[in-house]
């Protein structure tokens, strides 16, 4: 097993977040993992969770939720 170069994370995501010290985001809107755990977490009403669904995220990128069900 290689050891990611410093600031990478070793995970399966596209997502290019995990590859930031510094993401905008709590979590990754692909997978939902922890990017950035500076980012405080918020308390996110549906109107934000609807724009983030029209914006086809799959996850909430403040709070983690799962907002789009993975096909089966």
């Amino acid at each position: 097993m290689s050891i990611p170069p410093y600031g990478q994370r070793a995970v399966s995501c596209p997502n290019r977040n995990h590859a930031r010290l510094d993401a905008p985001v709590r979590h990754c809107p692909q997978c939902g993992g922890v990017v950035n755990d500076a980012v405080s977490v918020k308390r996110c009403p549906d109107t934000v969770h609807a724009t983030y669904r029209r914006q086809q995220n799959r996850f909430c990128i403040d709070c983690g939720l799962e907002l789009i069900a993975a096909m089966r």
